[in-house]
């Protein structure tokens, strides 16, 4: 059986703000969510389209999730420029839904981004749709394996994502509003990544840049980094206005690449650091070392394992008489 491919998905999430009031206050409240399931993914498709056409770059999105008010899409991302043009192909089509299909009712959209890392710290799992399939006694390591393996069986099985990356995402997404979209440490690194390269040749028209990147303080998030305080980015949707840029002003100097990158590679080398990041066609070398299988020593385990079943025949022993006691 091949190993587990190693590989960094990218995940950016849209969430309808206010949407619960809405639900309770406006009748035909029902055309809003349906318009948001079927016209965001169209104006996704629209910001990317335009994105290639002034950066030559197309980014491929894919639904991962659709929870309640909020969808989350996936990119499979293999350098920092995937992760930087993504993210901005994504809050363009953010703003276009807003202005297009949300003014008018006094709604708008959050979100968040984050990467998750496989094999290791993360994990891919396989879970039989119908209850009645899974009637196998083998370890469920190696069951998992044989469902990911191959040829994927998407009638039988829906196959998912889980790990220390995936839970810290959804934390630093639930700390994003209107304003602030928020990233983990390991999207808003590759974004100063490259944006720190970009700035050695100014003027080029790169779209990379951390200028509307702002830090946002430290959270404790539960269950994250054993209880340590996280590094919070976030990009200011609304920081060109001139009340913020005004402001911005008393905060002393902005933050740059360089700091930026500064703070996120203290962040990956600190004890119980839960994520990585693994970008094959990285500039930045630190990025280019495969990770960790995280089951692997799980999956030798048991694959050492044998279900102790009894073989049709063997140690039957003399028959029984017809009138032997049965006591």
């Amino acid at each position: 059986m091949a190993p587990p491919q190693a590989k960094s998905v990218l995940f950016l999430s849209a969430d309808l703000v206010g949407s619960t009031s809405y639900k309770q206050q406006a009748d035909g409240w029902q055309k809003i969510f349906l318009s948001f399931y079927r016209e965001f993914p169209q104006a996704l498709a629209d910001a990317s389209r335009e994105y290639a056409k002034q950066h030559s770059v197309t980014v491929n999105f894919d639904l991962w999730k659709a929870i309640g008010d909020e969808l989350i899409f996936k990119v499979e991302v293999r350098s920092e420029a995937d992760v930087s043009n993504a993210v901005r192909v994504w809050l363009q089509a953010v703003t276009a839904y807003e202005n297009d299909s949300l003014e008018e009712v006094k709604l708008a959209l959050k979100g968040g981004a984050f990467i998750a890392t496989f094999p290791g710290p993360d994990s891919e799992s396989s879970i039989p749709r119908s209850p009645a399939d899974e009637d196998s006694d083998e370890p469920v390591v190696i069951l998992n394996d044989k469902a990911l393996s191959g040829r994927r069986a998407h009638t039988k099985y829906l196959y998912d994502y889980f790990g220390p990356s995936v839970d810290t995402g959804f934390r630093v997404a639930g700390l994003a509003s209107r304003r602030y979209f928020t990233m983990t440490i390991e999207v808003v690194w590759a974004l100063a990544s490259i944006a720190h390269a970009q700035e050695t040749t100014p003027g080029n028209g790169s779209p990379h840049h951390v200028r509307d990147v702002v830090f946002r303080g430290r959270e404790p998030l539960k269950g994250v980094w054993r209880g340590q305080e996280y590094p919070v980015f976030a990009v200011d949707r609304e920081i060109g206005s001139p009340l913020n840029e005004a402001l911005a002003k008393l905060n002393g100097s902005p933050i740059n690449a360089q700091s930026i990158t500064h703070v996120c590679k203290a962040c990956s080398e600190s004890e119980g650091w839960p994520s990585r990041l693994y970008l094959p066609d990285a500039a930045h070398e630190a990025f280019k070392h495969p990770p960790v299988d995280a089951m692997q020593s799980l999956r030798e385990n048991e694959a050492k394992i044998t279900v102790d079943v009894p073989t049709e025949g063997a140690d039957e022993g003399e028959p029984l008489q017809e009138n032997a006691p049965l006591g």
